[in-house]
């Protein structure tokens, strides 16, 4: 699945969440219950909120880390699985670190 997103404002983690309320929320909203695309944009969108370490993906590119405006799109490959397309180039976001808290088993 692709999903266009807009970064002239903002960053790319801005935009998936506004993104996945946007979509959440047409979800909700709908008469026909079910909507697959829908839906699975909706799981794209959480998995992607959750899975990516922003602050790597920000850090490679000016647009996505909306310092310069542009477009992107997300490619959504697989469970965990993404590419995130600027201008012809292709970025995989880094797992975000999950790193246990101190004193934790």
């Amino acid at each position: 699945m692709k999903i266009e997103m807009n970064l002239t404002d903002h960053c790319i983690e801005t935009e998936a969440k506004r993104l996945y309320k946007k979509s959440l929320n047409q979800f909700f909203e709908s008469s026909d219950p079910s909507n697959h695309e829908l839906e699975e944009k909706v799981d794209g969108l959480i998995n992607f909120l959750e899975y990516t370490d922003f602050g790597h993906l920000r850090g490679s590119n000016p647009v996505l880390a909306g310092i310069e405006k542009g477009k992107a799109v997300l490619n959504i490959l697989g469970e965990n699985l993404f590419e995130v397309e600027v201008a012809g180039s292709i970025y995989k976001p880094l797992k975000k670190d999950r790193q246990k808290p101190s004193g934790a088993l």
